[in-house]
């Protein structure tokens, strides 16, 4: 789904990167305009992904259990209201494989919501899948019912099931930004620029597509 296709603002939330962008604090909001073409072509299946290194720390670690709980909730919450969940989103969540390939310089983690939460903007609904350690960040697919067509969305609000209290902030639905155009296309973009940021800050050698993504960064206007 292409940001015009939505209501929402656009942007990136992510670190410095050197050489293409400065240090906003833990998270910058970066124009979307500027971001680098994915260097991946994306079939659904995570065939780049696969070809990557694991990592002891990863995304799917912390709520493992939980959210090999809360996929099959999901999935029957979605067919019950006409919403077609990603496929790629089902095979991310069903592989703890892919999920151990991919890791965040912030202690992101994956929090996938066992129910769809109603969106306040945009007419669908909003799926958490990934937090930030200290709640600074959500991510969220957004689709409506009855459409295939999805986007990833972030927001500093929580939206989730009455179950899942996080704060007693009233959420600002302005608040919610257009990341990517689909679910994959935002794990691939996460995974190369945490892989980015931690060969940076390691002093190791970067790979070829994380050099190409530096050199075209900011020149997609």
């Amino acid at each position: 789904m292409d940001a015009s296709s939505t209501p929402f603002l656009t942007g990136w939330f992510g670190q410095e990167l050197k050489g293409a962008r400065p240090r906003a604090g833990t998270y910058g909001r970066y124009p979307h305009d500027e971001l680098s073409p994915l260097p991946f072509e994306l079939t659904g299946d995570f065939g780049w992904l696969s070809r990557q290194a694991e990592h002891s720390s990863n995304i799917g670690h912390e709520k493992r259990k939980d959210n090999q709980s809360a996929l099959p909730k999901l999935v029957n919450d979605g067919a019950a209201i006409g919403l077609t969940l990603p496929s790629a989103l089902i095979t991310f969540f069903q592989s703890s494989a892919l999920q151990r390939r991919v890791r965040s310089c912030t202690d992101c983690f994956l929090d996938l919501s066992p129910a769809a939460a109603k969106s306040p903007v945009g007419d669908g609904f909003l799926v958490r899948f990934l937090a930030d350690s200290q709640g600074c960040v959500f991510w969220y697919v957004f689709a409506r019912p009855g459409e295939t067509d999805h986007c990833v969305v972030a927001s500093t609000d929580f939206y989730g099931t009455d179950a899942e209290p996080w704060n007693d902030r009233p959420p600002d639905p302005a608040g919610i930004i257009f990341c990517e155009r689909s679910f994959e296309a935002f794990i691939c973009r996460f995974w190369l620029e945490n892989e980015i940021w931690f060969s940076q800050w390691k002093k190791t050698a970067l790979s070829n597509e994380a050099q190409r993504y530096l050199a075209e960064y900011g020149r997609a206007k």
